[in-house]
């Protein structure tokens, strides 16, 4: 009895000691309600809240009560332009977007900024060695996260500014640093992943509420989104807006683009913007970073695409290998140029900028450009793009694979694209092989005079004639003999030095004899009556004279030569890559032989497809006057 009195009640220290066992067991079970199973609540509380920060370790990132991300401050929904079509009674809207937040001041991030600096900056014996370290690092876009440390400092937050600031006393280096901190906000910026985000198509005419159409989807794991909506009724404005967050929004306007006529695919780096892709990577980054959005303008493409954009039926569609961080430099520079509006089709970050922008295109093309063909099956197309990368492959084989539906491939000229040695003579070449008719032999250049040629910056624009145009003869086969540069010999194939004999010396030759006389290395001595040497004794068994009378043997005919060199028994264009004369090209000019073989790929798969090439460049008057009447007579006969 003694020893139950000592005992306290786990219910209250002040409350009778129990004598029954009834009383101990409600004594437990209210400690039970009292202590330990708030405890337990706030323990599994503790545990959820843990899990919802998963995404990020900021106090204010977390899921509501229904699981979904409060998102954080300064969230953006980005709206890429795309385009809407209007078929068989229904409105088909395509929605792209992207979702992200500020940066934070990590270590990747400073590192990232501290290598622009030193990049874009005059003079900097460092910038080789930023250059190569930027190269080398994978830069890739951050995700929302939580595990990222204690760093939660915003890129764009005044303390991180002023970090940049203080190494830049002068105003002039604070505007650059904000230049590029503003170049760059896309770089380092946060994508936030597995969000909801509903999409609105409103309505030109006042209907039901409950009749407009709303679509729920989820970012991606890069936080992209991408969706297509039918609708009914005629559409206004797109809205897409946090599911959760009602104050984080964005608005679209309606692109609706007709099905039939004509639709310009333009590529934009090196096309319709100056960006130098194949120069210097750091003049490359440096127009990137600091020059103004207005220096990348080319104004004979700016010009040609207004006077494209004054016809009816014809849309614009911008397919470039830029990366979506760039669109909003992209569309800065697109409204001061005043570019034709038109759906743009960029790629996913790489994690690296230089090799995002240097990579082949073709393959990263080839699903917006089949889709825009499928989307578009009664409209034909002209597509526009550049000699610094792998556009023509790209657009042949579109071409290839909608027969009939690509009028033209159009390749603009880039400086020091075409030819390790002279871009206008393999510019002349390539002019000549695309207007010549494949049953021809295509004239070519000598490499021996190539190679001591100075390089000029961009060939010389075609001038139209007045009078009727007269076919030059690529191979002459009249009698004529015309002195021509003297033609290299074929290479002779390196043989080891333990394999060559002694070099044989030429002697000069000896005045004129008779010939029972003559004791020369090529004839024998002999003392006994004998008949003359074979190589001197005629068809009847007389000797010959081999006198300095003797006429001359017949010169072999020449062909005459423009510029160089031709390709001698080629009577089709096939055969040129087989050539002797391709041989030594590719010797000489690797890129040049290069782009001879890109050019006769290309004529040899579009045959059949009524698609044509057209090289050009940017002073050429006559080709954006002829490409405007084609373009007219060609929506004429659409009609």
């Amino acid at each position: 009895m003694e020893q139950q009195q000592r005992t306290p009640s786990p219910a209250s220290p002040d409350e009778p000691i129990p004598t029954s066992r009834r009383q101990r067991l409600l004594g437990l079970a209210r400690a039970t309600r009292d202590t330990y199973i708030p405890r337990l609540s706030n323990s599994v509380s503790s545990l959820a809240s843990g899990y919802s920060r998963t995404l990020n370790n900021n106090p204010t990132d977390v899921y509501d009560e229904e699981g979904r991300l409060i998102l954080p401050s300064g969230t953006t929904i980005h709206l890429f332009p795309s385009y809407t079509r209007y078929q068989n009674g229904t409105y088909y809207i395509d929605v792209k977007g992207w979702v992200s937040c500020p940066g934070l001041m990590t270590r990747k991030n400073r590192l990232i900024l501290s290598l622009a600096r030193q990049i874009t900056k005059y003079n900097n014996n460092n910038s080789t060695q930023a250059l190569n370290q930027w190269q080398s690092e994978s830069i890739k876009q951050d995700i929302l996260n939580p595990e990222n440390g204690s760093d939660t400092e915003s890129v764009n937050s005044e303390s991180s500014s002023a970090e940049l600031q203080a190494s830049s006393p002068s105003s002039n280096g604070s505007n650059t640093e904000d230049l590029i901190k503003e170049r760059l906000a896309c770089f380092i910026a946060r994508s936030i992943p597995n969000t909801e985000i509903e999409i609105v198509v409103g309505s030109q005419e006042s209907i039901d509420i409950v009749d407009i159409v709303t679509q729920t989807v989820f970012t991606d794991n890069n936080g992209h989104f991408e969706t297509t909506l039918e609708v009914n009724y005629k559409p206004s404005v797109i809205q897409a807006r946090s599911a959760n967050t009602e104050t984080i929004f964005a608005f679209q306007d309606i692109l609706l683009m007709p099905n039939g006529g004509v639709g310009i695919i333009s590529d934009i780096d090196d096309t319709i913007k100056l960006t130098g892709v194949i120069g210097d990577k750091r003049e490359l980054m440096t127009n990137l970073l600091l020059n103004e959005v207005s220096s990348w303008s080319i104004p004979s493409i700016i010009e040609w695409y207004h006077q494209m954009y004054k016809h009816s039926q014809i849309s614009f569609h911008y397919v470039s290998n830029s990366p979506w961080q760039l669109f909003s430099t992209i569309r800065q520079y697109f409204k001061a140029v005043d570019l034709p509006p038109g759906s743009v089709h960029l790629k996913q970050y790489t994690g690296n900028i230089i090799s995002s922008l240097m990579e082949p295109s073709s393959s990263r093309k080839k699903r917006a450009l089949y889709k825009i063909l499928n989307d578009f099956p009664e409209k034909r197309f002209i597509c526009i793009g550049d000699s610094g990368e792998y556009d023509l492959e790209a657009y042949v084989d579109l071409a290839k694979s909608y027969s009939g539906k690509v009028i033209s491939i159009n390749i603009r000229y880039v400086v020091d694209s075409l030819s390790d040695v002279d871009d206008k003579k393999i510019f002349d070449e390539l002019t000549r092989l695309l207007k010549s008719n494949t049953k021809h032999g295509v004239a070519f250049i000598d490499p021996a005079a190539a190679a001591a040629t100075v390089k000029l910056a961009s060939p010389a624009p075609v001038q139209p004639s007045s009078g009727p145009i007269i076919m030059e003869d690529l191979i002459d086969l009249s009698d004529d003999v015309v002195e021509a540069p003297k033609k290299l010999p074929p290479l002779i194939p390196k043989k080891p030095n333990s394999l060559k004999g002694n070099t044989l010396q030429k002697k000069p030759p000896l005045p004129s004899r008779p010939l029972q006389h003559a004791q020369t290395d090529s004839l024998l001595v002999i003392h006994s009556p004998s008949p003359p040497s074979s190589s001197s004794i005629g068809s009847d068994g007389n000797s010959l004279d081999l006198s300095d009378d003797a006429p001359p043997l017949p010169r072999r005919p020449v062909h005459a030569r423009t510029e160089g060199n031709c390709f001698e028994d080629t009577n089709d264009v096939n055969s040129i890559i087989e050539s002797p004369s391709f041989y030594e090209l590719e010797e000489m000019d690797r890129k040049g032989a290069t782009w001879i073989r890109r050019i006769i790929t290309a004529m040899q798969e579009l045959e059949g497809t009524g698609t044509r090439i057209n090289l050009f460049v940017d002073d050429d008057i006559s080709f954006f006057e002829k490409s405007n009447l084609d373009l007219v007579e060609i929506l004429r006969s659409i009609h």
